[in-house]
């Protein structure tokens, strides 16, 4: 398959794990449009994946400054193959405080995460919140989407057959093969560990950045939004 087959296939995963991603990323989008006053935005996408959320926000802003930052190795070579070259794909580790001197600029108008940071345990999202913050320029903001449910925090583990059979197949590719063997000496091969704490615990992690009254933006069911503005 293609890149951009790749990319198709990855997204009808996603559809089924993650069923409010795509209205997550359109609403994402929506508020940077609110907030750019028509101008061409800079962006952080955190943990980006295969690159969706860059790819919606080209479609409305071509002439957007997008970064995206993933450790994936499979992750980057579907972004990397199927992104236009405009996009800085950046390989770093958010578990690595010093992931932040990998990026291209200092600041961004957003700084967005997808359905992309449960994987962190308590104190190194904690500290990451402060990180993103600290990368918002003057007038803009950082949110996070993820599963925020309203009651206590739930860990959980993400694998069912559909989810291998995807993996088996990226294994079985002549080009996406080798970055398979990489992202299992990276990842190991057990499942990814998830946590799932409130949207309040979200909220006063957020407090602790140089950003003003974190709030949550929406919420459908489980899914919610929490987002901080920078003051300009």
């Amino acid at each position: 398959m293609t890149s951009g087959d790749w990319n198709d296939s990855w997204e009808r995963l996603m559809a089924r794990y993650q069923p409010g991603r795509e209205q997550a990323i359109e609403r994402t989008i929506d508020l940077i449009t609110a907030r750019c006053d028509g101008r061409a935005p800079r962006v952080l996408d955190v943990g980006g994946g295969t690159g969706t959320l860059c790819s919606r926000l080209l479609a409305r802003f071509p002439e957007a400054e997008v970064t995206l930052v993933d450790l994936d190795p499979v992750m980057l070579a579907i972004a990397g193959a199927s992104l236009p070259s405009s996009v800085e794909v950046v390989r770093a580790d958010l578990r690595d405080p010093g992931w932040r001197g990998l990026l291209p600029y200092s600041g961004y108008d957003a700084v967005l995460a997808i359905m992309a940071l449960h994987y962190l345990p308590p104190d190194r999202l904690t500290a990451l919140y402060a990180e993103l913050a600290g990368l918002v320029r003057a007038g803009g903001f950082v949110a996070n989407v993820d599963d925020m449910p309203e009651t206590e925090a739930v860990a959980s583990a993400s694998d069912d057959g559909s989810w291998d059979a995807w993996w088996d197949q990226v294994a079985a590719d002549p080009v996406l093969g080798p970055a398979v063997v990489e992202r299992a000496r990276l990842f190991g091969d057990s499942s990814s560990a998830e946590w799932h704490p409130p949207a309040a615990w979200h909220l006063r992690a957020l407090q602790a950045g140089p950003v003003d009254e974190p709030a949550v933006a929406w919420r459908d069911g489980a899914q919610a939004a929490v987002v901080a503005f920078r003051p300009r």
